[in-house]
């Protein structure tokens, strides 16, 4: 128990961390002021967000099932070498299928929560491009 609210704290902290795009300094960030670049910016996630959002969802999906065959397969062989009857070698299938889609699930959902997803990344530069402004870089 201790390890997983140890997990589910490390997650939820790493969660709160967001990269911001570094914005040259052209001619429409100089006509604009602070508050407009961040409006754009956040309008620029958040489309970002909702587009990226649902081809996630469809890798999850695909990473839970790959992740689950592997794991049911791993599960298998442990299961018919430890306990040598169908009996084990049953439950070690679905506890690798089990473990192996919840792994194969949760890495797509996490995966931009510690480095940024470089995609969304190249989303956000692109919708700023088309708004005038230019991102050289990420902090």
């Amino acid at each position: 128990m201790k390890i997983l609210c140890i997990f589910l704290l490390i997650f939820s902290l790493t969660s709160c961390a967001s990269y911001k795009p570094i914005l040259d300094q052209n001619e429409k960030f100089l006509t604009s002021d602070e508050v407009e670049r961040q409006k754009e910016i956040s309008s620029c996630k958040s489309e970002a967000d909702e587009y990226l959002d649902k081809l996630k969802t469809t890798r999850a999906a695909r990473e839970a099932g790959r992740k689950a065959i592997i794991g049911g397969v791993v599960g298998t062989a442990v299961g018919a070498l430890s306990g040598r009857n169908l009996k084990s070698t049953l439950i070690g299938a679905g506890i690798g299928a089990a473990a192996g889609a919840i792994i194969g699930g949760l890495s797509v959902a996490s995966e931009d929560k510690v480095k940024p997803d470089a995609i969304k990344q190249r989303y956000i530069s692109n919708c700023l491009a088309k708004k005038g402004y230019s991102v050289i870089g990420w902090y």
